[in-house]
């Protein structure tokens, strides 16, 4: 027999895969077509420019977006020497930020929505939910009792939409303007070339063992402040 609370844990696990499936799928079809945009069709020739969602589920960040609700895709590969003149800095930095680019765009959107659904006491709902792990649609709920259960559901999906794309934003950002810095330096100085492939593997890894609550505690601080922002030029008010 299914209790209450497995189902609440279906629920949660089956809108944040749903989420999911969107973000990594637009983001690395947008990293790919930028880079390709920029010269370099690696990612063209691997085949990332595609909705076919398999292509870009990586199995540990889906593990890890079962097991903590939190997850990424696969990353795209960027070949910079691929990439040359005329403005060859600009067009490593547009191809290596733009997934980042991206994340930011889509939570911004998945925001406005979540202020047209509810109001701006949503955002502290998703503050409660992401600092206290209680990640479920019941919040939500209780918060807006004269809400359909249709709507709960939907805005449920976008609050994890929009928490997916400003956590990997923030992560991305780091590790892909990082990445950007090292190939840039390593055009000038061979020691560093020898190890950027070091820290490229290894930088994501220390990131999210040591400083994954920080990371999640500056996306929700991310949420409200852009939220809020949001709210205060359309004029919406709790």
């Amino acid at each position: 027999m299914i209790t209450l609370h497995t189902a609440e844990i279906l629920i949660s696990v089956i809108t944040f895969f749903i989420a999911y499936i969107v973000v990594i799928t637009s983001s690395n079809m947008f990293r790919t077509w930028v880079a390709y945009e920029m010269g370099d069709d690696t990612g063209m020739r691997l085949g990332y420019f595609t909705i076919n969602p398999m292509v870009h589920i990586d199995p540990i960040g889906l593990f890890f977006l079962f097991a903590f609700y939190f997850g990424w895709g696969r990353m795209v590969p960027i070949n910079p020497l691929l990439i040359t003149q005329p403005h060859r800095s600009l067009k490593l930095a547009a191809a290596y930020l733009s997934d980042s680019f991206m994340h930011f765009v889509l939570s911004v959107i998945g925001i406005i929505a979540l202020l047209a659904i509810f109001d701006v006491n949503i955002l502290m709902v998703m503050r409660y939910m992401v600092l206290t792990y209680n990640v479920s649609h019941l919040p939500i709920a209780n918060m807006y009792p004269d809400v359909s259960s249709l709507l709960i559901s939907v805005g449920f999906i976008v609050f994890a939409f929009v928490y997916l794309n400003v956590v990997l934003g923030v992560l991305t950002f780091i590790i892909n303007f990082s990445n950007y810095l090292l190939f840039v330096f390593a055009d000038r100085s061979y020691k560093i070339a020898q190890y950027a492939h070091y820290i490229t593997i290894g930088l994501p890894i220390f990131l999210i063992l040591f400083f994954s609550p920080l990371l999640r505690l500056l996306s929700v601080n991310l949420i409200s402040y852009i939220g809020l922002i949001i709210a205060h030029f359309v004029g919406i008010t709790g």
